[in-house]
């Protein structure tokens, strides 16, 4: 009697989708959609900084931009609880009931703040870049860290708006990215 073939794993079928999810990235970005990349990040940096960006990391990759772009999202929410807290500690201090500082907290945690959506840019513009990158460093977009995450936290959805956003202009970002994150907020 043969075996049965167990199903796939959670991480098989992620694989799947990153490639189903890659070879969309790779078809966006033909035809000049790199290169309208290349020219929109001229806007925002320096020539020689691209350039000294994408040759440095073509050969080992996107890791760090992907890492810097966790790390800026991270800190984002980190921000929006340092604001809950102190939201809930103040009114604490003024003896308001348990209710009202839980609501307080929960309410000033959604609240965006006045540079979420730059921030969210950042982060989505550092993780286009390192598609880029990998694009560019003809590397397997499927073990892209960028596209990884992006993957991850937006879906295949967001990712087709974020890669079309960046082709036509970096500078939509910003409206691209509201909404986008943990918790729904910006």
């Amino acid at each position: 009697m043969g075996r049965t073939p167990s199903p796939p794993s959670a991480l098989q079928l992620e694989r799947v989708q990153l490639q189903a999810v890659a070879g969309f990235c790779a078809d966006a970005l033909e035809g000049g959609g790199a290169a309208a990349i290349a020219d929109r990040a001229a806007t925002y940096v320096s020539d020689e900084t691209w350039k000294t960006l994408v040759r440095r990391h073509r050969r080992r990759g996107c890791d760090d931009l992907a890492q810097l772009a966790r790390d800026i999202l991270k800190g984002k929410d980190q921000l929006h609880d340092v604001v809950a807290r102190s939201a809930g500690g103040l009114l604490g201090f003024l003896g308001r009931p348990r209710i009202e500082r839980i609501f307080a907290q929960e309410l000033a945690r959604r609240i965006p703040l006045p540079f979420d959506a730059e921030l969210s840019a950042a982060a989505r513009g550092l993780q286009i870049a390192g598609i880029y990158v990998c694009l560019t460093g003809n590397r397997d977009l499927a073990d892209c860290a960028c596209l990884r995450d992006v993957f991850k936290t937006e879906g295949k959805e967001r990712i087709a708006q974020l890669m079309q956003g960046a082709v036509e202009d970096w500078r939509e970002l910003p409206v691209r990215v509201r909404g986008v994150g943990s918790g729904g907020r910006p």
